[in-house]
C-alpha cells in the first residue's frame, strides 16, 4: 500500500511538474496578460513595423504628390502643429504658420522632388526615417538638380501619424553656379 501511495504521488508531482515547465514554455512563446490573442512578441514586433512602415509610406507619398502639385494646403496637413523643419543651412522654424511661409517660398522655386529611405525605425509613437534626396531648384539664374539628405521625424496619434520634425541638407550649396 505504501509503495502504490508512493508511486501515485510520484506520478502526481510528476505531471504537475511537467505541467509548469509547459506552462513556463508557453508564457515564453505566448507572452502577455490571460486572454491576450497570444502572438509572440517578435511578431506583435513585426505586426507593428509593418502597420508603421504602412503609414509612413503612405503619408511620405502624400508629402511628394503635394510637393508636385505645389499644394501647400495638403503639405500642411501632413506635419504637426508644433513641427519644426529646417532647410539647408536656414533658421529652422516651427509651427504651421512658419513652415507655410517656409514652404510657400520654396515651392515658388523648386520643382520635384525625389526621396528615398536608406534607414528607418520606430519605436512607440515616434519613427524616424533617414534617405537620400534629389531636390530640383530654379531660381534666376536657371534650374538645378541637387542632392541632399533628409530626416523626417514622425509622430503617431491614434492611428494617423505626422511630421514632427524635418531636415532637408543639399550637398550642394543653394547658391553655388548651376552646372550646365
Amino acid at each position: 500500500m505504501i509503495r502504490s501511495t508512493l508511486a501515485i504521488g510520484a506520478v502526481a508531482c510528476a505531471l504537475l511538474s511537467s505541467a509548469d515547465v509547459g506552462n513556463a514554455q508557453r508564457a515564453r512563446r505566448f507572452p502577455g496578460a490571460p486572454g491576450s490573442d497570444g502572438m509572440s512578441a517578435a511578431a506583435n514586433r513585426a505586426e507593428y513595423y509593418a502597420d508603421v512602415m504602412l503609414h509612413t509610406n503612405a503619408l511620405l507619398g502624400k508629402w511628394r504628390g503635394a510637393w508636385a502639385a505645389d499644394d501647400i494646403e495638403t503639405l500642411l496637413e501632413l506635419y504637426t502643429e508644433d513641427a519644426t523643419f529646417i532647410f539647408n543651412q536656414d533658421d529652422p522654424v516651427r509651427g504651421r504658420e512658419a513652415i507655410h511661409e517656409k514652404l510657400e517660398s520654396l515651392l515658388q522655386r523648386s520643382g520635384e522632388v525625389q526621396a528615398s529611405f536608406t534607414d528607418f525605425d520606430a519605436s512607440g509613437r515616434m519613427g524616424l526615417i533617414t534617405g537620400l534626396l534629389t531636390f530640383q531648384l530654379g531660381d534666376q539664374r536657371g534650374s538645378r538638380v541637387l542632392t541632399g539628405v533628409h530626416m523626417t521625424v514622425l509622430i503617431r496619434n491614434g492611428r494617423d501619424w505626422g511630421i514632427r520634425s524635418q531636415l532637408i541638407r543639399l550637398d550642394q550649396p543653394e547658391n553655388a553656379t548651376p552646372s550646365n
